[in-house]
């Protein structure tokens, strides 16, 4: 049997629990991120030079929402006080930021327009297009209600679909990145004003005149963005394909009516049996017909039949296949395949997992009620939220590729490679980290360190 313990003192030397800190604040300044949005910022933000630096505000707040131990404002004064703390973000004890000292700085960036947060997020996107350079690229666009109901006095705090008051921002993703981003009250819903043409028409711009002039681009997006206006700028502006599953309209049903139990045709995914026909739909102000492709599933995961009352249905609209311009680039790239019925069904069902991101950034946050009572500094919250977990995103495919998971969630992942514990020492004028030898073995920390070092490159403008 081994000692019990007889007493507790305290130490003066600095152990902190969080050591993947430091790896992931090092991935965070030898990419350019740290850079690129310090001179950002310094660029438009008002007021004077005075107190800590943008730099300082930067590196804090990213270290903030990764660590996520206490994502609270009061956070940053407790995280003040701890010495060890402040020496694992490499700083001395007056560099770190009190609660106070953050709300001033929020409401600062309040003032910033969304075209500058877009910015940011867009020269991002290209940094990791051209990393990966994709022959197509699939994009998703959703909404995602923050519920803020127990705080109704919050500015811009209203009442969503949900039946919950809180905001509704609008996102577009790419695989597990947020690359477009509009902070919006809980009111505005999903084809919201002028909102989705023009994000869509903004992302498609970036990505002709900074990546590909022609690479295929497929957006997927649910009934909530169905519209006629739209449909027609994708097809004869923009020249991209869609998949937008729609509502299942009066004049929709009358066709659907006239199909015969031979015209369907069966799709297996998984457990699931599903069937689908194709048509051609003309809704009432429409001037032509799209392609449309219904579906419903016969037999659930437990191989269970579906009576007929209950059996999920769908409607998805594409014009995959009847876009000549679109459909060129698409046979081009090797794509062909893809104008095939069951694929585009494919398609709209994989739309599911570009809402995980949803997951992954409340889960990133730890709570969904934001911290400000006005709605600019709300926004300039979320956005800083939406930069990290781009930059959490990119450091799992840069650094811990081969140590966890792309598709790990935030929690298992500062369980894994944040929370671990630290020793740090002053040593021949160096600042030394100390890990168990299990630590160090078990997830082979010296080589995420040696990558940290080494990731690839951000270019700033």
């Amino acid at each position: 049997m081994g000692l019990k313990i007889s007493k507790i003192e305290v130490t003066t030397d600095k152990i902190s629990g969080r050591g993947g800190l430091p790896l992931f604040l090092r991935y965070f300044k030898t990419f350019g991120g740290h850079d690129f949005l310090n001179k950002t910022f310094q660029e438009v933000l008002p007021g004077n030079n005075k107190g800590l630096s943008v730099n300082q505000f930067v590196k804090q707040i990213v270290a903030y929402f990764i660590d996520g131990t206490n994502c609270h404002m009061t956070g940053f004064d407790f995280k003040k006080m701890d010495s060890s703390y402040s020496t694992l973000l490499e700083n001395n004890q007056n560099e770190m930021a009190s609660s106070h000292q953050m709300k001033r700085f929020f409401k600062k960036l309040s003032h910033i327009e969304d075209f500058t947060y877009n910015s940011i997020l867009h020269h991002f996107f290209i940094w990791r297009l051209k990393i990966q350079k994709p022959s197509i690229i699939y994009l998703g666009i959703d909404t995602m209600v923050l519920n803020n109901d127990g705080s109704k006095k919050k500015e811009g705090n209203k009442l969503t679909y949900k039946k919950k008051n809180g905001f509704q921002p609008l996102h577009i993703s790419w695989g597990p990145f947020l690359i477009d981003v509009l902070f919006r009250n809980g009111k505005a819903h999903s084809n919201h004003g002028t909102d989705f043409p023009d994000r869509v028409k903004a992302i498609v711009s970036l990505i002709r005149t900074e990546y590909s002039a022609d690479v295929p681009i497929i957006l997927r997006a649910d009934s909530g963005f169905a519209d006629n206006k739209v449909y027609l700028d994708f097809e004869q502006e923009l020249n991209i394909h869609y998949v937008i599953t729609s509502r299942i309209y009066i004049t929709a049903k009358r066709d659907l009516n006239l199909l015969t139990l031979s015209s369907f045709k069966e799709l297996k995914k998984g457990d699931f049996l599903w069937l689908y026909s194709e048509i051609g739909s003309k809704l009432g102000e429409w001037k032509k017909f799209r392609r449309a492709i219904f579906t419903k599933l016969q037999y659930d995961k437990h191989g269970q039949g579906i009576i007929d009352f209950d059996k999920p249905s769908s409607l998805i609209y594409t014009n995959i296949g009847n876009s000549t311009i679109a459909d060129n680039s698409l046979v081009k790239a090797g794509y062909k395949h893809l104008i095939d019925a069951k694929e585009i069904i494919k398609l709209s069902h994989d739309r599911g997992a570009d809402e995980l991101i949803h997951r992954s950034i409340k889960e990133l946050a730890t709570k969904e009620q934001l911290p400000f009572k006005r709605f600019g500094m709300n926004k300039a919250y979320y956005l800083l939220l939406v930069f990290t977990h781009f930059i959490y995103e990119s450091y799992k495919q840069d650094v811990t590729y081969d140590q966890v998971k792309s598709t790990i969630y935030p929690n298992t992942f500062r369980r894994k490679l944040i929370d671990f514990a630290v020793k740090l020492i002053y040593q021949s004028r160096y600042l030394v980290m100390k890990v168990t030898k299990s630590i160090y073995s078990q997830i082979n920390i010296s080589v995420l360190w040696e990558r940290c070092q080494s990731p690839p490159k951000l270019t700033i403008c």
